[in-house]
């Protein structure tokens, strides 16, 4: 007779239960690093497929610094302004490819395009534009958030949406790094107005340090910040 060499079931039991055990710790670490990755891909995406269509559009509307902007008023004769809804469907509407764009009010009048790789474009009356690399996690009804004391802010920036500015023509100050430039991520420049020794006061504008990007109590990227857009 020849013997035969086997596991037992209480061995085959054992080493499923190790080999469960393992998968379930490391399975959290892979879908973040998974999930990581999509987000730095669909980020680059965007970016070069928005600034292209500012480059197409350019073609029909002529140089982006002389571009209407988008607010929440309704365009008007001899106005340099038109409602988001307008400003979308002159400058971006034919050169981007969308499944679909849906305009709503949430304090301000906003734009949101809806990209077939699962993202979402939000413009914002004004000059922000919000990226989501996954647009199911937007929520028009929770765009921002408003404390009792009527202080607006945005505590998803930097963690489901990422922060971009279209300022082509803007002369302020704070807006000197998007100046001629297309769609451009939020830079580390912040300006607030300082006393000087003859008791006027000036804007003065710096680039945040690391240590401040990390902890800056207001645009840092930390728990406590209301607007980690930086």
């Amino acid at each position: 007779m020849q013997k035969r060499c086997a596991f037992t079931m209480a061995e085959v039991l054992i080493t499923l239960g190790i080999l469960g055990i393992v998968i379930a710790m490391t399975m959290p670490m892979l879908m973040g690093e998974y999930r990581k990755k999509t987000v730095e891909v669909r980020l680059k995406k965007f970016y070069s497929a928005a600034n292209q269509a500012i480059e197409l559009s350019e073609v029909k509307n002529g140089p982006k610094e002389y571009w209407f902007t988008c607010t929440d008023g309704l365009q008007e004769a001899d106005s340099p302004t038109m409602s988001c809804e307008t400003w979308y469907n002159i400058y971006l509407k034919n050169y981007l490819n969308t499944l679909k764009v849906e305009h709503f009010d949430n304090k301000y009048q906003n734009t949101a395009a809806y990209f077939e790789d699962g993202s979402l474009m939000v413009i914002k009356s004004g000059y922000d534009i919000y990226f989501y690399p996954y647009a199911k996690d937007f929520d028009k009804d929770k765009f921002f958030q408003q404390s009792d004391d009527g202080a607006l802010s945005r505590p998803d920036s930097g963690r489901k949406f990422f922060a971009f500015a279209f300022r082509p023509n803007s002369t302020s100050v704070r807006a000197i790094a998007y100046k001629n430039k297309g769609i451009e991520p939020y830079k580390t420049l912040y300006c607030e107005n300082k006393v000087q020794s003859d008791g006027k006061t000036e804007l003065v504008c710096n680039s945040l340090t690391r240590e401040e990007l990390l902890n800056h109590p207001s645009y840092g990227c930390n728990k406590e910040s209301p607007y980690k857009v930086y």
